[in-house]
């Protein structure tokens, strides 16, 4: 690695592992105090990645740099603040309009890379690589399995992508190009409305028809180009209407944690929790000059601490967007984060012991 390159690599510093992913590390410019992410893969991936740095796009995480380290690339990227897809669809329900925007604006994010020289192929269009912004936009953030297009080629000389997602043609049968994104667009436009694979149940009405036309098994059937694609779209949705990365424009979005994403297990999960929560409400011990208080004298104490503790159950799940509203408790750091949850719990403790005196000056005087 070059000396200049070597010093400019030196300056991030890395803060922990992103996602469990030991190649993807949170890291800080030392210099700047700019908070990036730093990926380790194959230098196989350095044609990608040098297009991607000279073609800034709104859809995509602007690349800073990248490094040759031997037989490895090093990208360092913009660390994009919201919420993945899966993670959303897991608490709620999305409106096929604003489903159809999201697929909308991947179109957007896609075009350049099918029309550049060679084309270049995603391959790992899923619910995971597709963040909501806080600011309401679509960004895809994972090009690590992404391909160059090779003029005569039969096939891809490695099987990648996720199952269920991606093309006939990942699997072996044939090159991929463009049409295998396309493929896994009209999947991700099926699951994100009903939380399902095209395979486990499609799609009714009018949208059917793009599902089954995107999914085609021929390529040759498919849509041609995300263009294509984006145009039939656009009957469904307004085009650069803004999307809430926390919630769905439904009424779900209002229930408590645990019940918006209509899973069993998570309701049963919840509700438990709840009455355990009531239960060490209504068992807490309330003194005032060293008499224990019984009855509606308790009621205000035990409230105000059973609130405080719904509060804290609000920012934990993100409860309409608070908790991503919050930057300390958003923080891409672990150690922020913790540290922000327990300020949280003092500050609202603080909180409720002070309501606690309240009360006892207020019997005291009555």
């Amino acid at each position: 690695m070059e000396l200049t390159k070597e010093y400019l690599l030196y300056q991030y510093e890395e803060l922990g592992i992103l996602e469990g992913n030991a190649n993807v590390k949170i890291v800080r410019n030392s210099i700047t105090g700019k908070i990036a992410v730093k990926k380790t893969m194959s230098m196989e991936q350095l044609p990608v990645y040098a297009f991607l740095q000279s073609q800034k796009s709104p859809f995509i995480p602007e690349i800073y740099d990248y490094f040759e380290n031997g037989q490895q690339l090093i990208v360092i990227e913009e660390y994009v603040e919201g919420r993945n897809l899966e993670d959303i669809l897991s608490e709620q329900s999305i409106t096929a309009e604003n489903a159809c925007s999201i697929i909308g604006e991947l179109c957007q994010a896609l075009a350049p890379l099918h029309r550049a020289t060679p084309p270049i192929v995603c391959r790992d269009l899923k619910p995971e690589n597709i963040m909501l912004t806080l600011e309401g936009h679509v960004k895809f953030i994972d090009f690590d399995i992404a391909r160059v297009v090779t003029p005569g080629k039969t096939r891809d000389t490695m099987v990648m992508g996720t199952e269920g997602f991606a093309a006939p043609e990942q699997y072996g049968h044939r090159q991929t190009d463009g049409r295998s994104d396309i493929y896994a667009l009209g999947v991700l436009l099926n699951y994100i409305i009903l939380h399902k694979l095209p395979v486990e149940e499609m799609i009714s009405g009018n949208l059917r028809k793009i599902v089954q036309k995107c999914t085609a098994l021929n390529p040759d059937e498919r849509y041609q180009t995300v263009e294509q694609l984006e145009t039939a779209l656009k009957k469904y949705y307004l085009p650069g209407k803004k999307l809430h990365s926390g919630a769905a424009k439904t009424w779900k979005k209002f229930l408590p944690p645990g019940f918006r994403s209509g899973s069993i297990w998570k309701m049963a999960a919840a509700l438990l929790g709840y009455f355990f929560l009531i239960d060490l409400s209504l068992s807490l011990d309330i003194e005032e000059n060293d008499i224990i208080l019984t009855g509606i004298q308790t009621f205000p104490q035990r409230a105000a601490f059973f609130i405080s503790q719904l509060v804290e159950i609000a920012f934990i799940f993100n409860y309409l967007g608070c908790r991503e509203n919050t930057p300390i408790l958003s923080s891409p750091i672990p150690t922020t984060r913790a540290l922000g949850y327990i300020a949280l719990e003092l500050i609202l403790m603080t909180v409720v012991i002070a309501f606690w005196l309240l009360c006892e000056t207020l019997h005291g005087v009555g």
